[in-house]
């Protein structure tokens, strides 16, 4: 049976995970990118191709403030968070960018097992 359009736009679809945090004593809710939230951070991405010399300084806490959740699903963080994220641990922020990339299938071998499939 085929889906309407009130199924459709009312599914919980985005992936949320708990991902332990030791560093700050605990955990953060982590979702896979709405269409929106990956039209902005590709968007900002594009912009930086297009400069002279591309600036891509916050790119990690970009998709972490991307993919952040609270338990109610709304966002975390804000664009504003940026610096204050990037005054953390650069090794948590490294972990927590590469699970971001994995549940929004933007890791490398997110895109490897897609080709093969």
């Amino acid at each position: 049976m085929a889906l309407s359009k009130e199924q459709i736009l009312q599914a919980i679809d985005a992936k949320t995970i708990e991902f332990n945090v030791s560093e700050w004593g605990g955990s953060i809710l982590l979702r896979g990118m709405t269409g929106h939230a990956r039209n902005e951070y590709e968007h900002w991405a594009a912009q930086q191709t297009q400069q002279k010399v591309p600036d891509y300084r916050g790119i990690r806490e970009r998709l972490i403030i991307s993919c952040a959740v609270d338990e109610n699903g709304k966002p975390l963080f804000t664009q504003d968070d940026i610096e204050s994220l990037a005054e953390k641990n650069a090794d948590v922020i490294d972990r927590l960018h590469s699970k971001c990339q994995e549940i929004c299938g933007m890791a490398t071998d997110s895109v490897e097992v897609a080709e093969k499939n």
